[in-house]
C-alpha cells in the first residue's frame, strides 16, 4: 500500500522538523577555564580533571566479551578500594550490593585525582571504571582565599566563579563553549555523510596577581598566630607597594580552603567590611591641617578634655599630659588635640571635602566584589570631633591602604591594585 501525505502537518506537528529534532544532536565543547597565577607565574588556581569512581554490577555488561566488565567478587573489590577511597570495605559492600546497572563508589569515590585514579586503575578490579569532569584546584590550600574566591559546579558541569577574582573575572576566566551539531541513527551514533556543524571553544584567559607568593606565606603565617593568640573577631593582614599601590599580600582570619569550601563568611573583609579606623585617622585629620595651611606644630594646648556644650571629649590618659605642643599630641595620639583642630579650623563640610579627596567615602575600584564606600555623616561640631580620631564614620581596609600611598609619594594618592595582567 503506497501513502501519499499532501500536507507537512499532523495533528499541528510538521512532521519535516520533528524527525530533524529527534535526530539531531547538539554537543557541548566546553572551554578550559583560565588559571589563577601570582606575580612571578606560581599557580594558584586552576582547572584539573576530576573523576568519579564507577562500579558495574550487571552481568549484561559483560556480554561478548572475553574477559568480565562488571564486578565478580565484590568482598574482595570492597577490600582493595577502602584504603584507597578512604570508604569502610561495609560502606563500599552496600553499594556493591545494590539492584542497579551501576553505581557510584561516594562519598570517598567522588572528586578523585589523576594519581588516585591510577592507583586504582593498577589494581586491575573488573566492573571499576570512572567518569570524567574537571574541578578547581588551589595549591595551595588555605591561602590568599578572599582573594582568589572558589568556583561552584553546576548541575550540568559548569564552573562558575564565586568570590574574589574567580567572581570579578568570571567571564574572561571561564571562555566560551563551543558545540557541535550533527544527525544521529536510533542508537546514538553519528550518520555518515551528513552535515555536521561544529563551533570550537575559546578558552579563558590565564591572571596573573600581583601577589607575591614569599610575601604571601608570612603575611598568611603570622597573621594566623596573631589571630590564635589574641582571638579577635577578625585578622586582617595587607601588604602593598607604597610607590605603585600593587597588592603583595593579603588576607583575612578566620579564613578558609576553597579546595573544600569550609568558608563561614562568605565576605572579603578588606573590602566588603566597613569599621570605625579610630585613632589611624588621626594621621589624615593633620594632613588636611596642613593642606589647609592652618597647622603650627609648636603651638601648644591642654590636654585632658575638651568641651562642646554639654559632651565631653578625653584623652586616653584622661588626666591629660599637661599643656604639649600639636607635634607632641600628634605623636602621644590625643584626642583632644585633634579636637581643637577641628573646632577652630575645620566645619563638617571641610573635613569631609578632606577626607573625600583621601578616597574615603567611596569605592577604590580594586578588582574584587562586594567592595563598600564607607560613610562620612558627620554633622554637628562634637561630630566633626569624633570624626577627626576616626569615630562615627566607617571605611575599609583597603581605603587606609589607598589614603596611606599619598604620604609615600609626595602627596600623590594611588590606587590599589590586585591585578598585573
Amino acid at each position: 500500500m503506497t501513502v501519499l501525505a499532501l500536507s507537512t502537518e499532523i495533528d499541528g506537528i510538521n512532521i519535516q522538523k520533528f524527525v530533524e529534532n529527534r535526530n539531531t544532536r547538539k554537543k557541548t565543547i566546553y572551554a578550559k577555564r583560565g588559571n589563577i597565577y601570582d606575580f612571578s607565574g606560581n599557580v594558584l588556581a586552576q582547572t584539573v580533571n576530576s573523576y568519579t569512581v564507577v562500579a558495574y554490577l550487571s552481568e549484561s555488561r559483560s556480554d561478548g566479551f572475553k574477559t568480565p566488565q562488571h564486578v565478580v567478587d565484590k568482598e574482595k573489590t570492597a577490600e582493595a578500594l577502602s584504603p584507597l577511597l578512604g570508604m569502610s570495605e561495609e560502606a563500599i559492600l552496600y553499594l556493591l550490593n545494590k539492584n542497579a546497572y551501576q553505581v557510584e563508589l561516594g562519598p570517598g569515590g567522588r572528586d578523585i585525582t589523576e594519581l588516585k585514579k591510577e592507583q586504582i586503575e593498577e589494581l586491575k578490579l573488573p566492573g571499576i571504571g570512572f567518569i570524567a569532569s574537571y574541578k578547581r584546584y588551589y595549591q595551595n590550600d588555605d591561602f590568599a582565599s578572599y582573594i582568589l574566591g572558589y568556583v561552584k559546579t553546576t548541575d550540568d558541569g559548569e564552573l562558575i566563579g564565586e568570590m574574589g577574582i574567580e567572581s570579578y573575572y568570571n567571564d574572561m576566566l571561564s571562555g566560551e563553549d563551543g558545540y557541535t551539531i550533527y544527525q544521529q541513527d536510533a542508537y546514538g551514533y553519528k550518520l555518515p555523510n551528513t552535515r555536521e556543524e561544529v563551533v570550537e571553544s575559546e578558552d579563558g584567559v590565564d591572571i596573573y596577581l600581583t601577589l607575591d607568593s614569599n610575601i604571601q606565606f608570612f603575611v598568611e603565617k603570622y597573621t594566623k598566630e596573631a589571630y590564635e593568640t589574641y582571638n579577635p573577631e577578625w585578622a586582617i593582614t595587607v601588604v602593598a607597594d607604597a610607590k605603585t599601590g600593587a597588592i603583595l599580600g593579603s588576607t583575612s582570619y578566620p579564613s578558609f580552603n576553597p579546595n573544600i569550601k569550609n568558608m563561614t563568611n562568605y565576605l572579603n573583609p578588606l573590602v566588603s567590611f566597613s569599621y570605625e579606623p579610630g585613632s589611624t585617622m588621626k594621621t589624615f585629620t593633620y594632613m588636611a591641617a596642613m593642606e589647609e595651611g592652618v597647622y603650627d606644630g609648636s603651638a601648644t594646648f591642654e590636654s585632658g578634655s575638651i568641651k562642646f556644650g554639654k559632651n565631653e571629649i578625653f584623652d586616653w590618659k584622661t588626666d591629660g599630659f599637661g599643656e604639649i605642643t600639636y607635634d607632641e599630641g600628634f605623636l602621644l595620639s590625643s584626642n583632644v588635640g585633634i579636637s581643637y583642630l577641628t573646632k577652630n579650623y575645620f566645619t563638617a563640610d571641610k573635613l569631609r571635602e578632606y577626607f573625600k579627596k583621601f578616597g574615603f567615602g567611596s569605592k577604590t575600584g580594586i578588582e574584587l566584589p562586594g567592595e563598600l564606600p564607607g560613610t562620612l555623616n558627620f554633622k554637628y561640631e562634637i561630630d566633626v570631633a569624633n570624626a577627626g580620631f576616626g569615630q562615627g564614620m566607617t571605611i575599609t581596609p583597603i581605603q587606609m591602604i589607598q589614603a596611606l600611598t599619598s604620604i609615600s609619594n609626595d602627596g600623590v594618592m594611588l590606587k590599589p591594585y590586585i591585578v598585573d595582567k
